[in-house]
């Protein structure tokens, strides 16, 4: 097995294993993959046209502007007109897309953290020092996403 075959694996056992607990904690929630990734995109600042979102998140502009017209129904997201330009609506995430981010991720990271109190202290140091490189690589692709073609 080479080191993509295993590194494949290990992520799918560990899917296996905590998944099922992760779905249980945001049932109340109910947020598809592509919910979550546009909240995402939403807060971290700015406030993009459904075109400029449509192209970060690489779907349609059609199927973007029915996501998000159900994210505006559930309070998610608001739409609003561009104080420069009164044609153009922009769109940001709502106090209860944040909060529902926020709660999101608490329960991710107690779940985390939960599993971090099963390594060793020589354990965690491999942890620390493989999550740094995963979160330097995470923000150069993502950089790398965000530049204008």
């Amino acid at each position: 097995m080479d080191d993509r075959e295993r590194l494949l694996e290990l992520l799918a056992s560990m899917q296996r294993d905590l998944l099922p607990s992760l779905v249980r904690m945001h049932e109340h929630d109910d947020l598809r993959m592509l919910d979550s990734v546009i909240l995402q995109v939403l807060e971290r600042g700015g406030a993009p046209t459904v075109k400029e979102l449509a192209a970060l998140i690489d779907r349609s502009v059609s199927r973007t502007s029915r996501i998000l017209d159900d994210l505006v129904r559930r309070g998610l997201i608001e739409r609003y007109e561009d104080e420069a330009d009164r044609r153009v609506r922009r769109i940001r995430i709502s106090a209860g897309g944040a909060e529902t981010l926020r709660r999101i991720r608490d329960l991710r990271i107690d779940a985390q953290m939960a599993l971090w109190n099963r390594l060793t202290e020589d354990e965690r140091e491999i942890v620390l020092q493989s999550m740094e490189i995963f979160a330097k690589a995470a923000r150069r692709m993502r950089d790398e996403a965000d530049r204008p073609v």
